[in-house]
């Protein structure tokens, strides 16, 4: 009995050392077998657009830093765009606008910049009143990859304007940046408020470069009209980027002016930022394509480019002065700024301009009820002669000399609407200034009754305003005054920029 047992306990101990033989012996095996097969891990594979969204979301909350258990790598192809310190969807700045068909996320990138001025840090300063911006179109194209339960996904950011991802097209929400700005509280009304509030709104005059000035490329500045804005132009816009020959070929920048000021008053102010932008980036007059820009002019902006291409020989100086002695009147600093408006030198660089429903010889709408209701809500600037207290304390006699839009002048001022009526001796003194020699003009012009009809006007200037002699060619299409989206006129401003 004893010995059978012994007998048994020998047995059960042997089977016991047996199965822990093998349980050991196995997960020794398990254990080799963890080091010596290959990892688990996904092909790679392009993201979504709204997947790249969500995930954008969560890389700027950790400051673009990897996340737990996510490893984000990124390169910039961008050319103007190496360094950011932002990058925004498209569908968080507008979910619902217009992009074109492509892979990768739509963004905006904002460039790191040390020098912040008007609206943040979204423009760097060039010289006084000239700016460019820090936000650029952008794409994300998001390539991910799971590695034993890991996540890895690398970001490839490109300028979809003139970039590929391995031969596929990019997705690309042209107005990106325009929506950008405008979300910007203010930003949105900035156009009426220019026109009724001018010269609250006058710290944002000026021009704004889209890209980094390219000496090799020619400028395309536009300049909006009246109770308008840049935005005015993004479709235009657009379709100069969409064209990789134009693209290639020009550069865009923009004018901001606050419209509630005179055109007289702002061709001044625009002459003068004009002149010290070039001399900053061109100091040594070797650009030759400096000297080939073409303004793109709609509406009272037509005016502004007008004027500053034209001779004013004495002529605005009679249709303000008379003849008055200055020297009688004025005192130094007060004739500096008379010279600057009615003494100046036309503009020399530019070499064509492209007119867009603009009235050269005014507008009958000026003087009707919807041109008594703008001067009504508009605040009247001080600007011209009424620069200075002390142009008020002229002698009676002195100021019964001047002419009476002159007085008018020096007393309540005189809104840009006023200067739109076709008796307004601004106008009738443009149209007496010859323009500058070598200057290639075109027109574009509008009528709502086109195609059955011959209205002969936009609804806000007539054909007779819109048409000046010599022009190079003149387009007229079906279109109310807000020409600048219609598909002909853009057309034909292509057609132009090609020849």
């Amino acid at each position: 009995m004893l010995n059978r047992n012994r007998t048994s306990s020998i047995n059960f101990i042997k089977v016991a050392l047996i199965s822990f033989s093998a349980a050991f012996l196995m997960s020794s095996c398990a254990i080799v077998s963890s080091f010596t097969q290959p990892a688990q891990s996904t092909p790679p594979r392009i993201l979504s657009s709204l997947q790249t969204h969500a995930l954008l979301t969560k890389w700027a909350a950790k400051n673009y830093q990897s996340l737990p258990g996510h490893t984000i790598t990124y390169r910039s192809h961008h050319p103007y765009a190496k360094q950011f310190s932002e990058i925004k969807s498209g569908y968080a700045i507008n979910p619902l606008t217009h992009r074109t068909k492509g892979i990768g996320l739509a963004s905006t990138i904002k460039t790191k910049t040390n020098n912040p001025t008007i609206s943040g840090n979204n423009f760097t300063p060039i010289t006084q009143n000239a700016y460019l911006t820090n936000l650029q179109p952008a794409n994300l194209v998001a390539t991910q990859t799971r590695l034993n339960g890991n996540l890895s996904t690398h970001i490839d950011i490109y300028d979809p304007r003139s970039s590929n991802h391995q031969q596929q097209a990019l997705a690309y929400q042209p107005k990106i940046v325009m929506d950008y700005l405008n979300a910007i509280p203010g930003n949105s009304t900035l156009d009426i408020m220019g026109l009724i509030m001018p010269q609250q709104y006058d710290e944002f005059r000026g021009f704004y470069l889209a890209e980094p000035y390219d000496r090799k490329r020619i400028p395309v500045l536009m300049i909006h009209g009246m109770a308008s804005s840049p935005k005015k132009f993004m479709d235009m816009a657009q379709a100069i980027n969409a064209d990789p020959k134009l693209r290639k070929k020009y550069q865009l920048w923009y004018y901001f002016y606050p419209t509630g000021t005179p055109w007289i008053a702002s061709s001044s102010k625009f002459r003068k930022s004009y002149r010290r932008l070039i001399q900053k980036l061109d100091p040594n007059k070797n650009d030759t394509n400096i000297r080939k820009t073409v303004l793109i002019a709609h509406s009272m902006g037509g005016l502004i480019a007008r004027v500053s291409l034209s001779h004013p020989g004495e002529t605005l100086h009679q249709a303000y002065l008379g003849d008055v002695s200055l020297s009688e009147v004025f005192n130094d600093s007060q004739l500096e700024k008379i010279h600057d408006y009615f003494h100046y030198k036309p503009l020399t660089e530019p070499a064509k301009v492209i007119y867009l429903a603009t009235p050269h010889r005014g507008s009958k709408m000026a003087d009707g009820v919807i041109g008594w209701i703008t001067i009504k809500i508009s605040t009247i600037p001080s600007f011209i002669l009424q620069q200075t207290a002390d142009i008020l304390t002229l002698k009676k006699w002195e100021r019964s000399n001047l002419p009476e839009h002159t007085k008018k002048l020096l007393t309540i001022g005189e809104s840009s609407v006023n200067q739109l009526r076709p008796s307004n001796p601004s106008l009738i003194a443009l149209n007496r200034m010859p323009i500058r020699r070598g200057l290639s003009s075109y027109s574009i012009i509008g009528d709502i009754g086109q195609p059955l009809f011959k209205f002969e006007t936009d609804g806000v200037v007539s054909y007779h305003s819109s048409h000046i002699p010599n022009s190079i060619s003149e387009h007229i299409i079906p279109s109310n005054h807000n020409i600048c989206s219609k598909e002909e006129a853009i057309r034909a401003v292509l057609n132009i920029l090609n020849e």
